[in-house]
């Protein structure tokens, strides 16, 4: 067994691609969403993805991608997990967007990406001095006063809008920001990703409606829609339009997102 600790200057996607390269076929990631998006990166860097079997250990912040998974979190239970081996082929999303001084980008994920107020606020929590899972639900809250929605065209599935947004998600996983739930219909093993986007909505009626975040029951609302969809490409018409993966900021639009056709088998409960 080989353990690598990951640095300011030697970060955890280019240990995967590393192990991956050395021959490594088991990889086991210590950490929270932002660990294992970047593992996912470091093992498509290598072209590692169909010879790899990825065991996620959530110690992490909010460790959102691990509940859609059940993961458990107590470690003679997590053990017990490892020795079944049982595991799933879990879809991974793939985003094509622009970087603010670099040509187009690709990146990987597992669980959620979001688009405007979502990546804003991923964006803004970067800067906080401490982290807990519910920094992110409560900053959400707290920049809405000075958000502006950005005017887009979303194309998927034959279907077109065009309008002003407040947030756009793709699902691969159903959890974000500590425990949200904007892509309920999520599921990793399907051949789609889930689509969720709210056009723009007062500031009085985001705070009512806050708790459908948590149920499962955002697409109740008729501002709102849900899909499951093989591909998305966001086009910025008015403003910028911020791009977020697995709680990571990446970039802005546009962007195209889709599902890899081969998949990463994960161990699960």
């Amino acid at each position: 067994m080989t353990v690598e600790e990951s640095t300011a200057d030697l970060g955890m996607a280019h240990l995967a691609t590393a192990a991956v390269r050395a021959g490594h076929t088991r990889l086991v990631g210590v950490g929270g969403d932002g660990t294992h998006h970047d593992v996912i990166n470091g093992i498509m860097n290598a072209e590692g993805l169909g010879s790899v079997t990825y065991v996620p250990l959530p110690l992490g912040t909010g460790n959102d991608w691990v509940r859609t998974l059940k993961t458990p979190q107590n470690i003679d239970r997590w053990l017990a997990m490892l020795r079944t081996e049982k595991t799933i082929l879990h879809a991974v999303g793939q985003l094509r967007y622009t970087a603010r001084d670099a040509p187009l980008q690709t990146a990987y994920f597992l669980n959620v990406a979001g688009m405007a107020y979502d990546a804003e606020v991923v964006r803004k929590s970067e800067k906080a001095r401490f982290k807990h899972r519910l920094i992110y639900p409560l900053q959400t809250l707290a920049y809405l006063r000075g958000f502006t929605a950005p005017t887009v065209r979303i194309d998927y599935e034959e279907k077109s809008f065009t309008g002003p947004v407040h947030t756009i998600n793709f699902g691969v996983g159903r959890y974000s920001g500590g425990g949200m739930r904007l892509v309920p219909h999520a599921d990793p093993t399907r051949e789609t990703l889930a689509l969720t986007f709210a056009r723009r909505l007062p500031i009085w009626k985001i705070v009512l409606e806050s708790w459908r975040f948590y149920t499962g029951s955002i697409g109740r609302m008729k501002e709102v829609t849900t899909a499951h969809v093989r591909s998305v490409t966001v086009t910025p018409v008015v403003g910028a339009v911020e791009l977020e993966a697995d709680g990571e900021w990446l970039g802005v639009a546009p962007v195209e997102v889709s599902l890899l056709a081969e998949r990463l088998r994960v161990v699960v409960v």
